[in-house]
């Protein structure tokens, strides 16, 4: 058997749209980043104002909630274990 392969053209690339295209991309990922730094910082100076108009800090929030989950947690568990069957465990002390 006798194939011919005829001689397949090269690809054409134009170097000059190559290089700009990439520059262009490059350009655009700086914008990018610059426009990410400037909301990045707007955000976080918002935060910090908000959090300084709060009557409570957020940390001591914080603790006032987790108070209320332990004890809400440590009465609810009481409670089960007084309505189990005789044999249960003793009801957990308050911490």
């Amino acid at each position: 058997m006798n194939y011919d392969h005829a001689p397949r053209p090269k690809i054409q690339l134009n170097r000059q749209q190559i290089i700009v295209g990439s520059v262009l991309i490059g350009v655009g990922g700086v914008i990018a980043l610059a426009g990410m730094a400037v909301a990045g910082t707007t955000l976080v100076a918002s935060a910090r104002q908000r959090v300084q108009q709060m009557d409570v800090p957020p940390s001591e929030l914080a603790r006032q909630h987790w108070s209320a989950v332990k004890h809400a947690t440590s009465t609810g568990l009481d409670v089960w274990l007084k309505e189990q069957p005789a044999g249960g465990r003793q009801p957990v002390a308050q911490r």
